[in-house]
């Protein structure tokens, strides 16, 4: 795993969740395998994957209600997962917030949300702080039944927020909601954790999601973490071409790299590597050029207002895509060159 430390967090103390070596089975299969993860104090990282890759799983370990064959999980410096220790799920410190939310329905907002609270000396001011935080005052006498799908969510959030846990952990919590409400409640959802303070762990498949949510991004394959790093990092410097093709739309070339560079049909890059060699490239780094006497054709256009992503082909069958804003005006079967401002390369 990439080792990542946000600025202000040089040593472990600045560790909210520190697991090593995690091994869980279900049988035949392997759920994690050696699964490593730093999260950082007050900021949000996302578990990011295809389907079955484990999120769900460490997620699920973290909290106690999984138990690994092997490994350990530290919470805030206190093991709670270990050879000699095995701390409830109650006793760890954490808020969850799971993916139906898991609202009682016979119970009122301000019910559910002092639920987890365990202390009576301060309950119904930390009822009230959790409630105003995520925007919800006034609706504390509603049912969940009588609220929206984003407010049901809020209503999870400050019920995890309540109890003031160490860090609080997010399973597809927008996985219920219909596009137009997701992007909004996510947004709402970051700037109340952040407002809290609070170090969070969420778990998506939804690659623009975990880039847009983020402090941090971790990027798990087959139970292990493959690369954790900040969001801009992931996606500009991925750490092999199965991450680069994950994040987002990529396009790769092979080619044969030699004292630091690599030539394609689109020019020669600096590379550290030597031999054989996939280069990356991402459609947003390509510029099309219109001229009648460029080298590549235009083969697709699309267009989506805010931008539009053309397809070219080049001498000898290469076919590239590029992301252009809605200035640019090409047609297919029309003559383009193609300008790359980054590429990244991968040994083959």
């Amino acid at each position: 795993m990439t080792d990542q430390t946000p600025s202000g967090a040089s040593s472990p103390e600045h560790l909210a969740i520190r697991a090593r070596s995690l091994t869980k089975r279900y049988g035949e299969a392997v759920a994690l395998d050696d699964f490593n993860l730093d999260v950082w104090s007050a900021g949000i990282l996302t578990l990011v994957g295809p389907s079955g890759c484990g999120k769900t799983t460490a997620l699920r370990v973290i909290a106690g209600f999984e138990s690994p064959e092997h490994g350990t999980v530290d919470i805030r410096g206190r093991q709670v997962v270990g050879p000699d220790a095995m701390v409830p799920p109650e006793r760890r410190r954490v808020g969850m917030v799971f993916q139906d939310y898991a609202l009682f329905p016979h119970m009122t907002v301000a019910k559910n949300v002092a639920y987890g609270v365990a202390s009576k000396t301060d309950r119904k001011r930390r009822v009230h702080d959790s409630i105003e935080m995520v925007g919800l005052a006034g609706l504390e006498d509603r049912l969940p039944s009588e609220l929206s799908g984003g407010q049901q969510q809020r209503v999870a959030l400050a019920r995890a927020l309540a109890p003031n846990p160490d860090v609080i952990l997010l399973d597809e919590p927008f996985s219920n909601l219909d596009a137009s409400l997701r992007e909004r409640v996510r947004r709402d959802l970051r700037d109340i954790i952040k407002e809290a303070k609070a170090t969070a762990v969420f778990v998506t498949h939804d690659q623009e999601e975990a880039l847009a949510m983020s402090d941090m991004v971790a990027v798990m394959r087959n139970g292990q973490v493959v690369q954790a790093a900040t969001p801009r990092e992931l996606y500009t410097a991925p750490v092999d071409a199965w991450v680069a093709g994950f994040l987002g739309d990529a396009d790769f070339i092979p080619g044969y790299a030699h004292q630091g560079r690599v030539d394609t049909p689109v020019g020669a890059f600096a590379t550290p590597h030597e031999g054989k060699v996939t280069v990356m490239l991402r459609p947003e780094d390509i510029s099309v050029i219109p001229d009648p006497d460029g080298d590549a054709v235009v083969v697709d256009r699309e267009f989506f207002g805010h931008d539009q992503l053309i397809t070219v082909t080049l001498p000898g069958g290469t076919v590239l895509r590029a992301r252009s804003g809605s200035g640019t005006v090409v047609a297919p079967d029309q003559r383009v060159w193609l300008k790359v401002g980054h590429a990244v390369t991968f040994p083959a």
